[in-house]
């Protein structure tokens, strides 16, 4: 039987966020982020936001804020 190595231990014990920024669908020119945990949405933007740009920079700064609570 093999040892899980440390990292692999420490990322079975905290959960993995990832981030996906795509088109509005009620507004197709905005965009929208979502964020996922372990595979499954976790959150969703609140707000629209005039580019993918905008949208991954608020994703991130969410990211952080979840970041910050898991550590």
């Amino acid at each position: 039987m093999q040892t899980p190595w440390a990292h692999s231990a420490i990322m079975a014990q905290n959960p993995i966020f990832t981030t996906d920024v795509a088109k509005d669908i009620r507004n197709p020119s905005r965009y929208r982020w979502n964020i996922y945990e372990n595979n499954k949405v976790r959150d969703k933007s609140f707000y629209s936001f005039a580019t993918k740009r905008e949208a991954q920079n608020d994703a991130d700064k969410f990211l952080r804020k979840l970041d910050g609570i898991w550590r």
